[in-house]
């Protein structure tokens, strides 16, 4: 019996240690959002620029949401408003939507909200990000929903985040200026993106968001959208929407998999800046980190298109900045079709 209750003693002295532990681990930064760590392991962002929004509630009068993708638009480009870039890993339209309702719960009423989308819209659905601590969205009203704020944090004192202490402890630190991109204006380090380019073998090169076709459907993201155009029309709050210029393979993917239909359903909810398509952005390897992300030069290409309107002609002869209302929809398609013709 007294060797049992020793036993059983260490155990629950290893189980406390353990779970007193992992706060301090914290590989996605959940406990540490004011004071972030480059530990190695990619931080969730939306729980971490959520927080930090919250904290600095009139630091910012306009949010840009959308994917890892919309990370190479420098906000601070957009002088005519204090803009803070909300991406996040794959971000998804549901999540900004609900992210946008917790800010305006908490008197936080931006003058102008732009939200970039594609294909990642339509292929990933939300149940999967709230399986992924690096993912998983922010919880909603801290103050209304604690029971749920409790819920979300308990999830990462899970002992699974142990198998992440080899590359916190292997991981040298200063990859990654994090105070620019949480703590300044939510986007990328523009030193560490242009650094980074010419690894990728273009040689080998493959769509971008391949593994994620045939998930969550056109329906459901148009109707996440809608959502977003609701609650922006409700609050008397500008709406930007436009699609990320995907490269040429992962655009060819995303056609084959309903984007042109993507497209077409978007025009019927909102305008929108067309950015999609084969033209002399998306097919110069130049403008790409990889097939899946687009370098910050073209960020200020749709900075300059929606902001201070200019663009080249030849671009907007190709649908790059093309502006699509109801009316002109149809002309942005038949570009788009024209241009996936053999004879291009």
């Amino acid at each position: 019996m007294k060797i049992f209750l020793f036993k059983f003693t260490v155990l629950c002295l290893l189980l406390l240690i353990t779970f007193l532990a992992l706060p301090i681990i914290d590989p996605y930064n959940v406990f540490h959002y004011k004071n972030i760590r480059d530990n190695g392991v990619e931080p969730n962002k939306n729980y971490i620029k959520m927080r930090y929004i919250l904290d600095n509630p009139r630091k910012f009068n306009a949010y840009l949401f959308g994917s890892s993708r919309v990370g190479a638009i420098n906000v601070d480009n957009i002088t005519a408003l204090r803009c803070y870039n909300m991406t996040y890993s794959a971000g998804l339209p549901i999540e900004h939507f609900e992210n946008l309702k917790v800010m305006l719960n908490n008197n936080i009423i931006p003058n102008a909200v732009l939200v970039g989308v594609d294909d990642i819209s339509f292929f990933i659905g939300p149940k999967a990000h709230k399986a992924e601590l690096m993912r998983m969205p922010y919880p909603g009203d801290v103050i209304q929903k604690k029971f749920t704020y409790t819920k979300f944090l308990i999830k990462y004192l899970n002992p699974a985040i142990l198998a992440s202490l080899p590359i916190i402890i292997s991981h040298k630190g200063g990859e990654y200026n994090y105070r620019e991109q949480f703590y300044e204006n939510g986007g990328r380090s523009r030193i560490e993106d242009e650094q980074s380019g010419g690894k990728y073998d273009w040689d080998k090169a493959v769509p971008g968001t391949g593994m994620y076709s045939g998930g969550y459907g056109v329906k459901n993201a148009l109707a996440d959208i809608e959502k977003i155009v609701d609650l922006c029309e409700r609050n008397n709050i500008r709406l930007i929407i436009f699609t990320n210029p995907l490269h040429e393979l992962t655009y060819q993917y995303a056609v084959e998999n309903g984007y042109l239909d993507f497209l077409n359903g978007l025009s019927a909810i909102t305008n929108y800046y067309n950015f999609s398509g084969i033209n002399d952005v998306t097919t110069n390897n130049q403008y790409y980190f990889e097939t899946n992300h687009y370098k910050i030069s073209v960020g200020d290409l749709i900075i300059n298109t929606i902001f201070n309107n200019t663009i080249d002609e030849k671009l907007l002869s190709q649908g790059f900045g093309y502006y699509v209302t109801v009316d002109s929809k149809d002309k942005l398609l038949d570009i788009l079709r024209e241009q996936l013709q053999p004879s291009r």
